[in-house]
């Protein structure tokens, strides 16, 4: 069940990456104050999309394994479902650029 979840925050993940760094380079601000210093250096950008990921994976599997199981989806819907409302964000600024 938690494996298509990844997958899917993967991409997410993946795409408010490439959208992000795309928008910035053409004049779009990172709206996330968080993230904001970060969004010029795709390095260490990538690393806070890797990392960030990474830790709501992390967050699913170990309440899984304590058979938590109901709380380790909503956990991994609720970080899908912020992604895909960043994405859709993102994809309307990329558009607003052309």
């Amino acid at each position: 069940m938690l494996a298509p979840l990844y997958v899917s925050l993967a991409s997410l993940q993946a795409y408010d990456g490439y959208s992000t760094l795309r928008g910035v380079n053409n004049g779009a601000q990172e709206a996330n104050a968080l993230v904001s210093a970060f969004a010029g250096k795709p390095a260490a950008f990538w690393a806070i999309k890797g990392g960030s990921s990474a830790l709501s994976i992390y967050m699913a599997e170990k309440l899984w394994r304590r058979h938590r199981r109901a709380e380790a989806i909503a956990t991994m819907v609720i970080a899908n479902g912020v992604m895909g409302v960043i994405a859709v964000r993102n994809t309307a600024v990329l558009r607003s650029q052309r």
